[in-house]
């Protein structure tokens, strides 16, 4: 895919991103917007509640073939080079953050790029979910981002798209783990998050509740406990601790999943509500697959904007792992590159 001398190419990046449940290739134009996607989801055995990371490595591998090679042939079609090479290379944008199923789209990404002579750049799997939401978000000098998935729930200071430091989130368990374990306890395949979503959208009208004059929610028949939290930080292992005895009483999965999603909701209307307060931001990206809940945006977006803050979802499809945002990272840091190096020749 390279141009014939002289010749202008509309131009791409290309970005993988291999995380702990799913194999993802993307493209995007100089604008950010896609041109190619595509994904798969790793195989999880039934009643298994997870991979370990040499069998994720091995079926991302013998995923990114066929999944480069289909973006590749749609760039081909619509006439598109590959300029540049992204990868996701570590969960977080920390010193020592490792895993390594990382390394399998990394490793293709440096082998593609090698191979087009095109350069290559790196980010972390939580730069890219946050990357994925933040083209709808206005520019703000700070705004708070809460990555909620399966690996993790953090509360993020952010500067432009940049992850500054933690500021709250989950100390044990993540939101998508406590989900994903609930809905394995009932019988659903992991990952169960689309599942547990459409049974707590089912229930919503067999959980009856009122809100108390301090403006929280009160449930009239309550089948799980509160979710306690500490200013900015929450722990969800005793939470996890009660889902699976309901599942082991059978109580009703959908009056279960319902009242759990309520409480999750509040419970992060309360941490980014405390966070917000505590650094003076009033625009929250919300990313990663929990936020992709059509019942947690229902109840935490207007709760929030009560509150005066601005919330962020972004696109739905853009909030499971992907590698969009990765892709338009790559080509963030490719136009800076371009520009500082057009300045250079001008320069002499």
């Amino acid at each position: 895919m390279q141009s014939n001398p002289g010749q202008e190419w509309p131009s791409a990046v290309l970005a993988f991103d291999t995380s702990a449940y799913t194999t993802s290739v993307a493209a995007v134009r100089e604008d950010g917007s896609v041109l190619a996607e595509e994904r798969r989801l790793l195989d999880v055995k039934k009643g298994d509640r997870g991979l370990r990371q040499s069998q994720a490595f091995f079926q991302h591998m013998a995923n990114l073939p066929g999944l480069t090679s289909a973006v590749c042939h749609q760039l081909k079609e619509q006439g598109t080079e590959i300029c540049a090479v992204s990868a996701s290379s570590k969960p977080r944008p920390e010193e020592g953050s490792y895993m390594p199923v990382f390394m399998a789209g990394l490793r293709t990404a440096e082998c593609v790029a090698s191979a087009l002579r095109v350069p290559i750049y790196r980010f972390s799997h939580q730069e890219g979910h946050i990357a994925a939401v933040a083209g709808v978000l206005p520019q703000a000098q700070k705004s708070l981002a809460f990555h909620l998935s399966g690996g993790t729930s953090e509360l993020l200071l952010l500067e432009g798209c940049t992850p500054v430091r933690i500021t709250g989130g989950s100390k044990d368990l993540s939101f998508g783990q406590l989900i994903d374990r609930t809905g394995v306890a009932y019988g659903m395949s992991f990952p169960a998050g689309k599942r547990m979503d459409e049974a707590a959208l089912e229930g919503m009208a067999e959980v009856p509740y009122h809100f108390s004059s301090r403006k929280r929610r009160v449930f009239e028949e309550p089948l799980l406990g509160p979710i306690y939290h500490n200013g900015t930080s929450v722990n969800l292992s005793g939470t996890e601790t009660l889902c699976q005895k309901a599942a082991r009483q059978e109580l009703p999965l959908t009056k279960v999943a319902a009242e759990l999603f309520f409480r999750i909701a509040d419970v992060i209307v309360a941490l980014v509500s405390e966070a917000a307060r505590q650094e003076q931001v009033v625009q929250v990206i919300l990313a990663g697959g929990v936020a992709s809940s059509r019942f947690l945006r229902g109840q935490i977006r207007p709760a929030l904007e009560r509150r005066g803050l601005e919330v962020f979802f972004g696109d739905p499809a853009l909030s499971s792992d992907n590698a969009v945002g990765t892709a338009r990272l790559g080509m963030d840091a490719y136009l800076r590159d371009r520009a500082a190096k057009n300045q250079q020749y001008r320069n002499g």
